[in-house]
């Protein structure tokens, strides 16, 4: 695929809008890709978390029976060493892979050029049609993608479609993710109260052995938490610091042809906006599919009535344009 066929970008209103262009044969390989390596990731991820989990259930038992600890708790730290470093490790190269797929597919759709100063080469062509065969046609996630991720874009003046384009992306992703990091901070707490009470009140353990068969067991859990809390965390920071730049230069627009100097700096800051996207992707923290599904409906609704709103209001009038 050629990321540079229209690298002197595109004046006016697109010829065919964001949410048509989506759908096109390059544009599904390349989500199909994406959603592949993603989903990779995300098995990595639940690797490290149930297993974890086993553990800290283990400290559990152990702290009531009062057998075992001395085996439990190396390991435990064991596995705390092979999650926390080779694991994690592994989950950073597939979220690299992950997000140049998808930013391959948002600057080709975007009509951007590619940054190779901040994205480095590309994924090559070979490797993305390996990647894509290997999600299930058909089925849930690549439904999602058949049915489109961006909204209407049509006669808006390019780059305000973009900006209409990288709101929603921003804004559902930074609502998700604080989301999740409120929950994985409330189940940290709530499991601390549960091992200080087995321990100490209904064990009867010394604060030294709660600690050995309870905490020890549960660190690599105590490690993923914390890891997923301030991830979610910094990266939903940095999402809405970049929603907020794309939502003053949605406000600040007006419908009709943007002029030729306004247009180059607003393509820049789109631009930019993208690398902010880039960086934020390549963080390893994910948020799992059961909790994007819980509200998927809702966030779909909210950020699709607030993209109409923008794009009927910069929506010039056409002849071809519905009464």
């Amino acid at each position: 695929m050629n990321l540079s066929t229209d690298p002197g970008g595109v004046h006016g209103i697109p010829p065919r809008a964001i949410h048509e262009r989506q759908l096109d044969d390059a544009m599904l390989l390349l989500q199909r890709a994406a959603a592949a390596s993603h989903q990779r990731g995300q098995l990595l991820e639940a690797v490290r978390v149930t297993a974890a989990v086993a553990l800290a259930a283990a400290g559990v038992l152990i702290t009531l029976i009062g057998h075992g600890r001395t085996a439990v708790s190396i390991v435990g730290f064991f596995w705390f060493v092979v999650s926390a470093f080779l694991l994690k490790g592994l989950a950073g190269n597939t979220a690299r892979q992950g997000a140049l797929l998808q930013e391959m597919f948002d600057i080709a759709l975007f009509h951007l050029p590619w940054r190779a100063t901040v994205a480095g080469d590309p994924i090559p062509q070979p490797d993305v049609r390996r990647l894509a065969r290997k999600l299930p046609r058909g089925g849930a996630k690549d439904k999602r993608i058949t049915d489109g991720w961006y909204d209407p874009t049509n006669d808006v003046h390019h780059p305000y479609d973009v900006f209409i384009a990288q709101e929603q992306n921003l804004a559902w992703d930074a609502r998700l993710r604080r989301r999740y990091s409120h929950l994985i901070a409330a189940t940290a707490i709530l499991w601390t109260t549960i091992g200080l009470v087995v321990g100490l009140a209904v064990a009867d353990a010394t604060l030294l052995d709660t600690l050995l068969s309870f905490f020890v067991p549960s660190l690599a859990a105590y490690q993923i938490s914390y890891e997923i809390w301030s991830g979610q965390r910094k990266v939903a920071d940095e999402r809405d610091r970049l929603t907020k730049v794309v939502n003053t230069e949605l406000h600040n627009g007006r419908p009709g042809p943007v002029p030729d100097d306004e247009w180059h700096r607003l393509r820049n800051v789109a631009r930019d906006v993208q690398d902010g996207v880039l960086r934020t992707r390549l963080d390893t923290t994910r948020v799992p599919e059961w909790f994007y599904k819980r509200f998927r409906d809702d966030d779909e609704r909210d950020f699709g009535d607030t993209a109409e709103g923008h794009r009927v209001r910069l929506a010039q009038d056409t002849p071809n344009s519905p009464p």
